[in-house]
């Protein structure tokens, strides 16, 4: 990937996370930057630095396990390269700082001296024998400078346990001191004005806040280490926030709804979306008391198990207007509306697009959406009109970028970090999928001659589904006097509304 000079143009970096687990709880090493410095001397961070050339060498795929494309998958990254080199940036800085250990074989012998080039390090991790533990780095979020600093970074943060009994030796010409600190603790630190942070360090902090053990944070990083119970399959996904598959897997639904527990109790449980009785029980064991139900819209596959879970806590349903969800009348929602419930408040938006009465619920103070199916952890959503607007969907897509956000609760497949990015892939798609139909009208079409000419790279079982997101756009161009439907066939107009 080529680089700009230009002082807008962030530096690659990585930040390092580690762990341990201690008799007040999980603690996380913290490091003071020197006073000396231009930028952020005195600031408490984790141990990080700049991704350097040599750390992106592919010779660096002979002393780790993880391959440069296993790293572009892990970070869901452009340059296979520069993913590898996150991961090697963080064990260097590491080691560099505070002495962390960052590998296997004879590490023992790995010097550290801060003057030597990272290109140095490479040829002696080589000679040594010394394999990187890149495959023990959870990765745990992206942080991108503001525009407007004196200095901007690009920085991937992982997470990692310490080795047992390993503490910190901080080298004093790269940091003024080290310390292990629960987050509460160095939280607190920082409302009492002891401290200075940046905000990815709070951030950082606030999100491992709350949990048990390491265990637990690494499970919830990871996001894909479900538990099962029976044949139920759960996840905690942060202190506040745990999600129940529910069992109702299909062509439409992926590997089922995500059933979402909101709160430490009492709870908030968005879209129960079946009625199976090892379902509820799961839901039930982790909600405890339930405050309320919020729906995101009226599917079936989100509101199925309803009027079973009012059954059992006699909890209220919320949604949007005041229609019915599975035979149970509701409290209706308005825009704005807040659902509370310990630890965690959630504001109602009203985001219609994949259905008119769709909701998608802000965590207010984490940066997080629970976004139903407006966005998916795999794929894009359908539209499908009547009820789906395409004209409304992109309205909601600009809205709720609009919020800043940092994570994505979708109704289907996995959470999603880097939440802005991922509406701006949402936006990119359906703009790219727009300019195919409009060039597929150079002469007139039916809406399935449409599907057959722009959905080419789509499997045919699909494009049943694909024709739903034409006609979609086709309205929408109708809507903007592009186009015109003359009974099946679609064609289109001249910029001034005439044939």
């Amino acid at each position: 990937m080529q680089r700009t000079n230009d002082l807008s143009d962030p530096r690659l970096a990585a930040t390092l996370v580690i762990l341990r687990d201690s008799t007040d709880g999980p603690q996380v090493l913290l490091t003071v930057r020197p006073k000396s410095m231009r930028f952020m001397g005195g600031a408490i961070v984790f141990p990080g630095g700049s991704v350097a050339p040599a750390d992106c060498d592919a010779r660096w795929e002979r002393a780790s396990p993880l391959s440069q494309a296993d790293a572009r998958s892990a970070l869901d990254a452009s340059d296979p390269a520069e993913a590898l080199g996150a991961y090697v940036a963080a064990l260097r800085e590491a080691h560099e700082e505070v002495g962390f250990p960052p590998g296997r074989g004879p590490i023992e012998k790995l010097e550290r001296d801060p003057t030597d080039e990272p290109g140095r390090w490479l040829e002696r991790c080589l000679a040594l024998g010394v394999t990187l533990a890149t495959d023990e780095l959870v990765p745990a979020g992206r942080w991108v400078t503001p525009l407007g600093s004196p200095v901007r970074f690009d920085a991937r943060f992982f997470v990692v346990r310490a080795p047992a009994d390993w503490e910190p030796d901080p080298d004093p010409t790269e940091v003024d001191g080290a310390h292990w600190a629960t987050p509460e603790e160095a939280l607190a630190e920082l409302a009492a004005e002891n401290a200075v942070m940046a905000p990815p360090t709070i951030e950082m902090l606030q999100r491992l806040d709350g949990h048990r053990d390491v265990a637990t944070i690494l499970s919830s990083l990871r996001n894909v280490e479900w538990q099962a119970q029976g044949e139920i399959l759960r996840a905690r996904l942060s202190p506040h926030v745990a999600v129940v598959l529910a069992p109702n897997p299909g062509f439409m639904t992926g590997p089922g709804t995500n059933t979402y527990v909101v709160g430490s109790g009492p709870t908030i449980v968005i879209d129960p979306a079946v009625a199976e009785e090892a379902y509820l029980e799961s839901v039930l064991e982790i909600a405890g008391e339930v405050a309320a139900i919020a729906i995101t819209h009226r599917h079936s596959d989100h509101t199925g198990g309803v009027a079973a879970l009012v059954e059992r806590t006699g909890a209220p349903v919320r949604a949007f207007g005041d229609a019915p969800v599975d035979g149970t009348k509701v409290q209706p929602l308005a825009e704005g509306d807040e659902i509370s419930a310990r630890g965690a408040t959630l504001r109602a938006l009203h985001t219609p697009g994949h259905a008119s009465d769709h909701v998608g619920y802000e965590l207010l103070g984490a940066r997080s959406l629970f976004a139903g199916d407006n966005i998916l952890g795999e794929g894009t959503a359908v539209i499908a009109p009547p009820d789906g607007n395409m004209r409304d969907y992109l309205s909601s897509l600009h809205r709720l970028r609009g919020l800043d956000l940092e994570r994505i609760y979708p109704g289907h497949f996995k959470a999603l970090d880097g939440g802005t990015a991922v509406i701006d892939q949402y936006l990119a798609h359906r703009a790219e999928r727009r300019k195919s139909v409009l060039e597929a009208l150079d002469s007139p079409r039916t809406a399935d001659e449409i599907v057959a000419r722009v959905y080419t790279d789509t499997p045919q079982q699909l494009h049943p589904i694909a024709r739903f997101q034409v006609v979609a756009i086709l309205e929408l161009l109708e809507e903007e006097g592009i186009a015109e439907a003359v009974g099946e066939t679609w064609r289109r107009c001249d910029f001034d509304g005439q044939t």
